[in-house]
């Protein structure tokens, strides 16, 4: 009798946990290798791409493009939202891109639509491949605006 009350628990608890799933989004990681750069006046920055991946929820999609620059020190974000991701142009204006570019415990530059125009522009998106370009307006550590330039990202 024992037996078979702990047979049943076993059951269901197994049943549960595999049942068990996110409703609101699926992620889906992809394995990135790339590199990344932009300019900001006489500054040039530039790294490596470590990781692209898509959170899909209902109404809204996130692209994120992460990476570091050379030394790891400094962290490289880019997020694109939309209903799809799909090539294109994204204007933070519309809070459709924002920019952070960062080291721990401080922000460098950051750019969304509370700042000003930040456009990236989205050229090639598919299951091996991710490149765009961007540029804009950012804020700086002390709050200055600057412009990015020159600003562009691949997957390879």
């Amino acid at each position: 009798m024992k037996l078979s009350k702990l047979s049943i628990l076993s059951l269901v608890v197994t049943l549960i946990l595999i049942s068990c799933g996110k409703e609101y989004s699926s992620e889906k990681l992809r394995p990135a290798t790339g590199n990344w750069e932009f300019t900001n006046g006489a500054f040039n920055y530039a790294g490596y791409l470590d990781t692209v991946y898509q959170i899909k929820g209902i109404g809204m999609n996130v692209l994120y493009i992460l990476g570091k620059n050379d030394d790891g020190s400094q962290s490289f974000q880019l997020k694109l939202y939309g209903d799809s991701i799909a090539p294109g142009t994204y204007q933070a204006s519309y809070y459709q891109s924002s920019f952070n570019y960062f080291q721990p415990g401080k922000t460098i530059y950051s750019a969304n639509a509370l700042v000003g125009e930040f456009i990236v522009n989205l050229n090639v998106f598919d299951s091996t491949k991710v490149q765009g370009t961007f540029s804009g307006t950012a804020k700086d550590s002390t709050n200055n605006l600057i412009q990015i330039t020159n600003g562009k990202f691949t997957t390879f």
